[in-house]
């Protein structure tokens, strides 16, 4: 707030700053019954002062009544204040004849210049970045169960125990071994009548040797 109301003040001052140090004052002289010079151009917030230097009265009077100063006597002068711009024509109330002009130009008023504005600071942002959102996943199509067509085939039917026991019987007879035809002499029984022979044969002959 207090940098506002500085900023306020100073640019009121700017704005009046045209009409204090801008403004001058400008002379004209009542002589001849003449107001010399017969135009005179100033700003507006300019002063124009009348002297009458004649020895008789003078007075300096708006055209359309915005000013008088009133009689002037001889040696003394008036004026008045311009604030708007304009021409403006004026006369001697006392001798009609005597015409002069005012010309007042606008003053061109320097824009004021703000002061920058003050930064602020704002806190980071908190806020979590959204996520992006995951696709869901493409369900495969479940294939439907393929009904399977009851078997035309018929089940098979009990044998009956009279049928199976042939059977059983055959393979008892394949598993049981046969009888040997040679008398019953079993080929373990020769093997070892032929290392009893070849052992003797041996020890014979060990014996040879050594006599």
């Amino acid at each position: 707030m207090v940098g506002w109301a500085a900023a306020l003040v100073i640019s009121a001052g700017l704005l009046a700053l045209p009409l204090v140090v801008l403004a001058a004052t400008s002379a004209v002289n009542i002589q001849n019954s003449a107001f010399a010079p017969a135009t005179t151009t100033i700003r507006v917030g300019d002063t124009v002062a009348w002297t009458n230097r004649d020895a008789f009265s003078h007075t300096s009077t708006s055209d359309t009544g915005a000013w008088d100063t009133g009689v002037i006597r001889a040696g003394g002068s008036g004026s008045f204040v311009f604030t708007v711009a304009g021409t403006f024509a004026y006369h001697c109330a006392i001798h009609a004849f005597m015409h002069g002009t005012i010309v007042v130009q606008a003053v061109a008023t320097p824009q004021p210049t703000a002061p920058p504005p003050t930064p602020i600071r704002t806190a980071p942002s908190t806020l979590a970045p959204t996520p992006q959102p995951t696709p869901a996943p493409t369900e495969a199509p479940t294939p439907e169960a393929t009904s399977v067509p009851p078997s035309a085939t018929p089940s098979p039917t009990s044998v009956p125990s009279e049928t199976a026991s042939p059977a059983a019987s055959a393979a008892a007879a394949q598993v049981t071994p046969a009888p040997n035809a040679s008398g019953g002499v079993t080929p373990t029984v020769i093997g070892a009548a032929v290392l009893a022979v070849l052992a003797l044969g041996a020890i014979a002959f060990f014996l040879t040797r050594r006599s």
